[in-house]
């Protein structure tokens, strides 16, 4: 854990918002929220998806007006006309959106808007220097001159880190910033937060992992429904105090429930000394009925590769896939589909959905065939049928299944692209970063779908880089470090065992590991 400087935060206030309210036609998104920053704070906002957050952010910034309230900007009241006034007076947004220009460079991007001038000319020199300074202040790694669409998307998150740093920014607001970092480049990042903090510089932290609160916020500010729920002290709080005020209600963990994987009957499946250079490498395992199999390591571990290898969305090198007994050969999804195999990926915007499509037809896409009287023909009214049915099924919240699928919250895109792939009635259901950018309650939901079709018999391979929520899911764990299969561990495995695994990339032989 970094320690963040405590002694740096006190009771001065560099942001103060009173009584603000929001509203756009039919829905109040905001509700005379009140909240407060200090100078040399990390203060968490908290909710889940449509609880104002965003909102929140853009009338403090002035991407949207506010209805009614006050904002206080350094003791001052205001109101900024636009982000890019906020911006000028030091208050810096990072959103989860990348805003980058990608032919522009590295140099330009970082300054676009604030070129520096000598004589009313451009000054590369001196924005060079100063570009060499931020790299020298807080450990960057970049090249000036390299082009955006280069870079991969955590190297364009320090690109905009470092252009709110640039700004002299007294406030930065940062909207899940660790969304597709790996564990070392949020770490990173964890660090430039700390110096950012040392210097006076506040920072409202915007997240769906609450282990990222835990370890650098100094309070949090829980908002529900448009409205301030609770500001608290994150040393006096814990995770479930701040789950049930997030979602209104008790929040269960399912740890405890018990598993329902036959190991008595045959695997369902069987991978054999899978290899996809140079990701993928001699990885062998089964999966049984009933059973979830969580698969966890660290980001670029080789987790999604070996997804989909199995899915047939990338060729193996070499190796070996039975279902049921009977080898496949996964050339492509249309082989793994047909075997019984689906997959839900990492991207379910760009890989899972057909975002433009209502909701309706994303749910009936892979078994349409079941949904045509003969060629051309599409039985519309039994698709509508079908997608009602999964709708309640996996309780989909939405106007109606004729809504465009991009309409719908993270949560419940994800519901439909679940909804898809068990219309088709797989014997294995893959799962890819299955709660990735969604909220904590949208989360406990997928868990509970995962648990309860491995009852109904279903087997779920499991894949998460977050080891808290693989282990609340997982009947067996497997660890993939370098393309390798690193451990193995039964249910109720130790999170700091299944880390350290997943850190060292050695295989050891720990009490607890499943020995076959």
């Amino acid at each position: 854990m970094i320690a963040l400087n405590k002694d740096t935060v006190g009771p001065r206030l560099i942001l103060e918002v009173k009584e603000i309210s929001k509203s756009f036609p039919g829905v109040q998104a905001l509700d005379r929220v009140d909240m407060d920053v200090r100078e040399g704070e990390v203060h968490a906002l908290l909710g889940e998806n449509g609880s104002g957050k965003s909102t929140l952010t853009k009338c403090i910034v002035g991407a949207y007006q506010k209805d009614s309230g006050t904002i206080l900007y350094d003791g001052k009241e205001t109101s900024f006309s636009s982000p890019t006034e906020s911006f000028r007076q030091g208050i810096s947004v990072i959103y989860q959106e990348r805003s980058l220009i990608p032919k522009f460079t590295v140099e330009q991007n970082i300054f676009l808007g604030d070129e520096m001038q000598v004589s009313g000319l451009l000054s590369e020199k001196n924005m060079r220097k100063r570009f060499r300074s931020l790299c020298e202040s807080y450990g960057f790694d970049l090249s000036p001159d390299e082009k955006i669409f280069r870079l991969g998307v955590a190297q364009q998150k320090v690109v905009e880190i470092m252009k709110a740093l640039s700004r002299n920014s007294r406030v930065v607001i940062m909207d899940e910033p660790t969304a597709s970092l790996s564990k070392e480049e949020s770490d990173h990042l964890f660090k430039i937060i700390s110096q950012l903090k040392s210097k006076g510089i506040s920072i409202l932290y915007i997240t769906h992992i609450l282990e990222e609160v835990f370890r650098i916020t100094d309070r949090i500010t829980v908002l529900r429904d448009g409205r301030k729920v609770s500001t608290l002290n994150t040393a006096e709080t814990d995770r479930e105090e701040i789950v049930n005020l997030m979602v209104g209600e008790v929040f269960h963990d399912i740890e405890d429930i018990s598993s329902s994987a036959n190991y008595d009957l045959p695997p369902v499946i069987s991978v054999k000394n899978i290899q996809k250079l140079p990701r993928v490498r001699d990885i062998s395992f089964e999966v049984y009925p009933g059973e979830v199999l969580g698969i966890t390591g660290l980001t670029g571990a080789g987790k999604t590769e070996l997804a989909r290898a199995i899915f047939g969305a990338e060729k193996a090198d070499s190796g070996e896939i039975t279902v049921e007994g009977k080898r496949v050969n996964l050339n492509s999804p249309v082989d793994a589909i047909n075997a019984g195999i689906a997959l839900i990926p990492e991207d379910r915007k760009s890989d899972g959905l057909i975002m433009l499509f209502e909701v309706f037809k994303n749910i009936t896409l892979p078994s349409i065939s079941d949904f045509t009287a003969m060629p051309g023909m599409i039985l519309t009214k039994r698709e509508y049928v079908k997608a009602n049915e999964y709708r309640e099924r996996l309780n989909i919240r939405l106007a109606s299944i004729h809504q465009q699928t991009k309409f719908l919250s993270g949560g419940n895109q994800q519901k439909v692209v679940i909804a898809k792939w068990l219309l088709t009635n797989p014997k294995l259901l893959v799962m890819d970063e299955a709660t990735q950018g969604i909220d904590v309650k949208a989360k406990s939901e997928i868990y509970s779908i995962v648990r309860e079709l491995a009852e109904n018999g279903f087997s779920v391979i499991f894949i998460s880089s977050e080891v808290p929520e693989v282990r609340r899911v997982s009947d067996r764990i497997l660890v993939i470090a370098d393309g390798e299969v690193v451990g193995e561990f039964k249910r109720g495995a130790r999170q700091d065992e299944i880390m350290k695994k997943a850190l060292s990339g050695k295989q050891e032989h720990l009490d607890n590991q499943v020995v076959s």
